[in-house]
């Protein structure tokens, strides 16, 4: 039996961003393509937003006069929005998500050799990516098919007709079995589309901010490259007499340009990465965030199937990012701690003014936030929620 080949993190990073075009690909956009070129696939995804949209606006505006039916109709036009975001940032900002994308793999190819602890680091971090990447996929499978499953059981069990999405198609009376098949499998294929567009467009943005933690460990191994120069300086001066030139000095003042460089580069990455998804997250988490509220105010009135498990889609699609915004200020205060640990003392007084500018800069990161305004990170998911509560129990008692 032959050993199995060890990959090197240059290449599973190269595999893995091939492996999430795909996913892009089935929707008709091809990220890593030299431009965007429409297909079939591309016309399929927006005839689905828009037999969406149109269906969901007839069906809120033919309620029978009735305020509960136009509520529950527009139940998914937060998933609406939030498919809609990632759709256009595919599209219109295909040509830098490619540029972001190429650059993170040249870093890989690049510092997987430096030594084994910047492979291992490489390789940790592709891990890390490949978890988050399970645990986003689990989510929206055991939700999706929730949603799709339920009308059919429902159906079998007591011959309750619920539609997958929450519109009705004028001119295909659900009484009808051959319509209500006809719905069904209409439906089916929208949610299908949104479904794969949400994990898809969720994939991307999560390979671009997962770089974040693998280039601040990068940043904490050239920190440790330096303290260990400077640690042998340490050394050296008890062995040598009063005044004697240190030598060495050249490479110290190598390293510190080697961090100063890696952090700015840095500091430039997270400005682009923010640049390119700020809008994008910020419209997944509040049109979620309205979402989770609608579903509330739905089940407070009487319950509902459907109201429930979208409840749980729109809670998990506006948390995930919320906590992977956590994740990167822990990413952030690494970096800061590591400028902060180096031995400065050691330092000489020009080498302390190139120190100073860079920690001035760690201590103001490029934070996402949300409409410019709030953090993203589980602390502003908790205030959303009190606020959604708030509203809802407002909502419930004028209601008439």
């Amino acid at each position: 039996m032959s050993s199995p080949v060890a990959v090197n993190p240059a290449k599973r990073f190269r595999q893995l961003t091939k492996n999430i075009n795909i996913w892009t690909n089935l929707l008709g956009v091809d990220v890593l393509a030299p431009k965007v070129k429409f297909n079939y696939r591309t016309w399929t995804t927006t005839f689905a937003i828009v037999n969406y949209t149109g269906f969901t606006i007839f069906s809120m505006v033919d309620n029978g006069g009735d305020w509960r039916v136009s509520l529950k109709a527009s139940l998914m036009m937060g998933g609406l929005f939030h498919g809609l975001g990632k759709f256009l940032t595919c599209l219109l900002k295909q040509r830098t998500m490619k540029r972001l994308t190429f650059f993170a793999c040249n870093v890989y190819e690049e510092y997987e050799g430096k030594s084994d602890v910047h492979y291992r680091t490489l390789d940790m971090n592709i891990d890390r990516l490949l978890g988050l990447m399970r645990g986003i996929r689990n989510g929206y499978m055991a939700t999706f098919l929730l949603m799709t499953i339920l009308p059919m059981a429902m159906l079998l069990y007591d011959g309750t007709r619920v539609t997958v999405m929450q519109y009705q198609i004028p001119g295909l009376p659900l009484e009808n079995n051959a319509c209500y098949s006809i719905t069904y499998l209409i439906q089916l294929v929208t949610i299908g589309v949104a479904g794969c567009g949400f994990y898809a467009g969720d994939l991307f943005v999560l390979l671009g901010l997962s770089q974040i933690f693998a280039f601040a460990d990068i940043l904490q191994l050239k920190v440790d490259d330096l303290n260990a120069a400077l640690d042998r300086k340490t050394e050296a001066r008890a062995l040598v007499s009063l005044g004697a030139t240190i030598t060495g000095e050249e490479r110290r003042q190598e390293l510190l340009l080697d961090v100063i460089k890696w952090h700015q580069l840095f500091t430039n990455y997270c400005h682009t990465v923010n640049e390119l998804y700020h809008d994008l997250i910020a419209t997944q988490v509040l049109s979620m965030a309205v979402a989770v509220m609608l579903s509330f105010c739905i089940i407070l009135t009487s319950f509902h199937m459907p109201s429930a498990i979208y409840f749980l889609v729109s809670a998990y699609s506006m948390s995930v990012y919320c906590v992977l915004g956590t994740k990167i200020e822990f990413a952030y205060d690494q970096v800061y701690e590591s400028i902060c640990s180096v031995s400065w003392q050691e330092l000489s007084c020009d080498q302390r003014k190139l120190l100073g500018p860079m920690l001035r800069e760690a201590q103001n990161p490029q934070s996402i936030k949300l409409l410019g305004i709030l953090p993203l990170s589980v602390r502003t998911a908790l205030q959303i929620i009190k606020l959604i509560y708030s509203l809802s129990m407002m909502m419930m008692q004028n209601r008439t």
